[in-house]
């Protein structure tokens, strides 16, 4: 009862707060107008507010990257100083590593409702699309108008309705780019080394020559790269209504709401045929389809090209994450699909006990740059050095200090320092290529899609499971397309294909009819 009437309190103060910002009692969640200017420089109304007393509180927060720091427990005594006056809260951070199977870990504490407040989550790690629907995410949209109006703002109408799953908004997206596009990144260095001319090429098919000479000069490079899970099938850029495991997608430049089976597309089926001759003439390594840690040859300096998604300034985050000088080849245009909207968020749990706390973190962490950084870099002068207002230096001993990895996964990008070595004269220069490069993007025609596989979730799962057994030797180039593709193809529908495409097509098509 008591927590009750605190809590009654909390948002008759709120109210007053912030009704010049967006009005009290707001119970649709419906955008209003509302400019970051016009709250308070903390981020958070209530905060703000001396006249609300707020208990103390830990907020534990999960998400994944290059595992827990040596020095995590310094930088998270700075974030609690900071927190404290502020929210009367402290944190406590733990970070997977991209090998700990967050997905497996995170879902145990999901089924079994272990109590805990905020997780990272999107279209590929803790699968948002499916967790969110489940009940596993507090609901944010009644919540946003009095616990995180800036946030809301910052995102914009475009960005939540993307990102919300029948009108509802379970995780708040990181605000970063909002497009995709796809192209190579190749090795500056081994390109310079042997003349090859990075200009010349424009589309998929140009960068053969170059993988010819380097196969001839370079032995023990890697001249494309392409293995399960990050293979060069990406560059036909399909816009996928499940996964990437279930065939069924829409062409990726918008042309059509037309679902077709994309792995026996003819753009796929030349692909394939294309990877199959890199394949014979050496050019894509033999074990391709059973390679996992892709990464090693990478920061080795043994690949000297591989698909990529890019955006402005890939080339240089890369860059400075493998200690390789790459360069980046943009070869589709840029798009904005419900993909990106929901490829790096945070959710708060319903086993948290403190939901409107922890979305208080949440809208402070993403309008306040010092919390940002402190989170993402660690701490100034330990961890790194500023070279100009928002360009930082890190060393080796900063990085085995704390080095979380993920500046890209949670927070406000746009609040972020950039390294020294990115080809940016500043942030702000950064930032605006990425603000011009959102705008640029055609936004898909289904944005805000979210396919229901319920219906025919049997069918999903054989489908994926047939997808597995022969995608791999498909996208590395070890399988004859002539003769694989066909029986890939027959055993897809035996398993009910055309069921799951007609009942993704019927989905489209009343979402379309209703948007």
């Amino acid at each position: 009862m008591q927590k009750a009437k605190r809590l009654i309190g909390l948002i008759l103060v709120l109210c007053l707060a912030v009704t010049f910002v967006v009005g009290c009692g707001n119970d649709d969640g419906a955008s209003n107008s509302t400019s970051p200017s016009t709250s308070t420089a903390s981020g958070s109304s209530v905060a703000a507010d001396s006249s609300v007393v707020l208990d103390p509180v830990e907020l534990k927060w999960y998400v994944i990257g290059n595992g827990q720091p040596k020095d995590m427990d310094a930088v998270l005594a700075k974030v609690n100083d900071y927190l404290k006056p502020k929210i009367n809260a402290t944190l406590k951070l733990s970070i997977f590593t991209w090998g700990d199977d967050f997905e497996q870990k995170m879902g145990a504490k999901v089924a079994s409702g272990e109590e805990f407040d905020i997780t990272f989550t999107s279209n590929w790690a803790l699968n948002y699309l499916q967790n969110a629907p489940k009940g596993a995410f507090v609901d944010l949209t009644p919540m946003l108008d009095q616990y995180a109006p800036q946030t809301k703002a910052l995102l914009g109408d475009k960005v939540i309705k993307g990102a919300s799953i029948d009108g509802k908004l379970f995780a708040i997206p990181t605000n970063k780019e909002m497009a995709h596009n796809w192209g190579f990144l190749i090795n500056k260095d081994l390109a310079d080394k042997n003349g090859i001319d990075i200009s010349t090429i424009k589309k998929f098919e140009d960068i053969e020559p170059a993988l010819k000479i380097i196969k001839e000069k370079e032995p023990g490079v890697e001249p494309f790269q392409t293995v399960v899970g990050e293979s060069a099938y990406r560059i036909l850029d399909f816009e996928k209504m499940v996964d990437d495991n279930v065939p069924g997608a829409i062409y990726g430049d918008g042309r059509d709401t037309k679902v077709i089976n994309d792995f026996d597309s003819p753009e796929a089926k030349t692909l394939f045929t294309t990877l199959h001759n890199w394949f014979k003439a050496g050019y894509i390594r033999k074990d391709a389809d059973t390679i996992t840690d892709w990464q090693a040859n990478r920061k080795a300096g043994k690949v000297f090209s591989a698909v990529a998604s890019l955006k402005p300034g890939k080339d240089g985050e890369e860059s400075v994450s493998s200690g390789i000088n790459w360069v980046q080849v943009d070869i589709t245009k840029p798009m904005a699909t419900t993909r990106e909207m929901t490829g790096a968020m945070q959710a708060i749990s319903k086993s948290s006990k403190n939901p409107e706390r922890s979305l208080m973190f949440l809208e402070l962490f993403n309008t306040d740059p010092e919390l940002c950084n402190l989170i993402n870099y660690g701490i100034e002068g330990t961890h790194y050095t500023k070279v100009a207002d928002t360009k930082i230096e890190v060393t080796q001993a900063g990085k085995d200090g704390y080095n979380p990895g993920t500046p890209w996964m949670f927070g406000n990008q746009f609040n972020t320092y950039i390294y020294d070595s990115e080809k940016f004269d500043s942030a702000t220069a950064k930032w605006d290529q990425f603000k011009a490069y959102n705008e640029s993007a055609t936004a898909s025609p289904i944005l805000g899609f979210t396919f229901n596989s319920e219906p025919v979730k049997t069918k999903v799962a054989a489908l994926t499971g047939i997808k597995k057994q022969f995608m791999p030797g498909l996208e590395t180039g070890k399988s004859d397309p002539a003769t694989v593709l066909p029986k890939f193809i027959d055993k897809l529908k035996a398993a009910g294909l055309d069921d799951v495409l007609a009942e993704m097509q019927k989905q489209v098509d009343t979402f379309s009819a209703n948007k």
